[in-house]
């Protein structure tokens, strides 16, 4: 039996986000549905249509008879209706079910009459082009290894990144916070150049805060981090790029912005603990 999404989802604890986990607005639902389709549609003569099977095997595992009101041989439009209709726990359920068998059935079986296509291609196109809605719209979600998981079941996520949101709105951090959450939306619109460029400023916003709450002798115009962040943002970020364009990897990005909530955690930490 496949362990629904609702039934591995932790309990939500209140903390302040950069995602969001409880609205799927309407334009995501349907770019999901496109997804589906792309590979479904490959199939319609297979066994009679993964989408009858698809549809069968979802609604076994929901307790219902069928996702919608039409009959045999009219799957896919009741897939389409519960896409549409069903509540956001139930689509998130939706989505993770069906990706799911995508990633484990679809890559080894070839459609009827297509035995040339690449279904490993396929799947891997229907995965990359979900993961950029997801964060597309700023949800905090990624399917990986055959799932969707939470972005914030991720220990970094979980530990790091949360806490710094919550360090700098209950200190009133005010300035730090508003840079370190738009550092995440430049991140999730694919601009890791920015992403770094403004999470080293939201460290530094930070240490300027702490220097202005202890009334400490700092010239605000010209003293700046010298380690650590600032340097990723100096060699990514902080200069031209030359007549090339400069590609940041994601992978930079991500760097850039846990290391500045580490930072911002520690430093915060120690500002509360000195007062």
């Amino acid at each position: 039996m496949y362990k629904l999404f609702l039934e591995r989802i932790r309990n939500r604890d209140g903390e302040p986000e950069v995602y969001i986990y409880d609205e799927f607005p309407e334009a995501f639902r349907n770019q999901v549905f496109y997804i589906m389709a792309d590979v479904l549609d490959q199939y319609e003569g297979y066994g009679g249509g993964l989408w009858g099977y698809m549809h069968d095997t979802f609604s076994r595992e929901k307790g219902l008879k069928k996702l919608g009101r039409h009959d045999q041989g009219l799957e896919r439009y009741n897939v389409e209706t519960y896409t549409n209709v069903s509540s956001q726990e139930d689509f998130l359920d939706l989505v993770d079910y069906m990706f799911h068998l995508f990633d484990v059935g679809c890559r080894d079986i070839h459609p009827q009459y297509n035995y040339d296509l690449d279904t490993n291609a396929l799947v891997d196109k229907a995965v990359e082009e979900l993961n950029y809605r997801f964060k597309q719209h700023n949800l905090g979600y990624e399917f990986v290894n055959g799932e969707i998981i939470r972005i914030d079941n991720k220990m970094i996520h979980q530990e790091i990144v949360k806490p710094a949101l919550r360090l700098l709105y209950e200190e009133g951090f005010d300035g730090a916070e508003d840079e370190f959450r738009k550092a995440f939306e430049y991140r999730r619109k694919g601009d890791n150049k920015n992403a770094i460029l403004v999470a080293g400023k939201s460290f530094e916003s930070t240490m300027k805060t702490i220097c202005d709450k202890k009334n400490y002798t700092y010239d605000k115009a010209k003293d700046t981090a010298e380690t650590g962040l600032p340097v990723v943002r100096n060699k990514t970020s902080g200069h031209g790029q030359g007549s090339t364009i400069e590609q940041i990897s994601d992978e930079f990005a991500e760097y850039a912005l846990n290391l500045a909530a580490t930072n911002i955690v520690l430093l915060v930490g120690i500002y509360k603990r000195g007062r």
